[in-house]
């Protein structure tokens, strides 16, 4: 508990921050230490923070599969052990992770792969396997608000290697402008169908009630 305040303390902007949210449920599938989970949402969030977007972390906890939907986290992240980079050089961000998508591009469920990360990091050690987990994270959820596709430089590049890495670890590994307005267009959207849908609902227990 003292290191996650520790880390929020770290990468926390002034207070009375205002800005777009989601909520993130973190599945710890392979049971990694409790602190590597940590550092890598304090990366993820740092992404999304420093284009004004706060991110709620969950545990993969009974919200996930809640009925009522509103309970229900934004997105989950599932952190699995395994991964295995093919050749040494840059590495497919399809080695590291994936995010799950219908044909029409819509998803909320993505996986990151500890494995292969490490041997990202063993390849060039510019940064730690928890700062490129989270940078991950932050690259598959970049997914499931912006949809499929790849960019030739920068946080959605296809494949990283030593010049991304270096980038990371200087906090200049970023969504673009472009990127940016679409992630919160796309949230505001889904905050706003939410209110609907939450008044819709109070307006039908409200004509049900005696």
């Amino acid at each position: 508990m003292k290191g996650r305040l520790l880390i929020w303390m770290l990468f926390s902007t002034a207070t009375g921050f205002a800005g777009e949210h989601m909520s993130v449920a973190v599945c710890n599938i392979g049971v990694l230490p409790a602190q590597v989970i940590e550092h890598a949402e304090a990366e993820a969030a740092y992404v999304f923070r420093a284009m004004g977007v706060e991110v709620h972390w969950t545990s993969c906890a009974a919200e996930v599969d809640a009925a009522d939907v509103r309970m229900r986290p934004d997105f989950i992240v599932r952190v699995r052990v395994c991964g295995h980079i093919a050749k040494a050089g840059p590495a497919s961000l399809a080695a590291m992770g994936r995010a799950f998508m219908d044909p029409g591009g819509v998803g909320d469920m993505a996986d990151v792969y500890y494995g292969a990360i490490q041997e990202l990091t063993l390849l060039f050690p510019f940064a730690g396997a928890d700062q490129v987990m989270g940078y991950t994270m932050a690259h598959e959820l970049g997914h499931l608000l912006i949809g499929e596709g790849h960019r030739p430089s920068g946080l959605m590049r296809a494949a990283w290697s030593k010049t991304e890495l270096d980038a990371l670890n200087h906090r200049q590994l970023k969504f673009n402008d472009v990127e940016r307005a679409v992630i919160v267009r796309m949230l505001r959207s889904r905050a706003a169908a939410s209110i609907a849908g939450s008044k819709a609902t109070s307006g039908r227990n409200s004509a049900l009630a005696p």
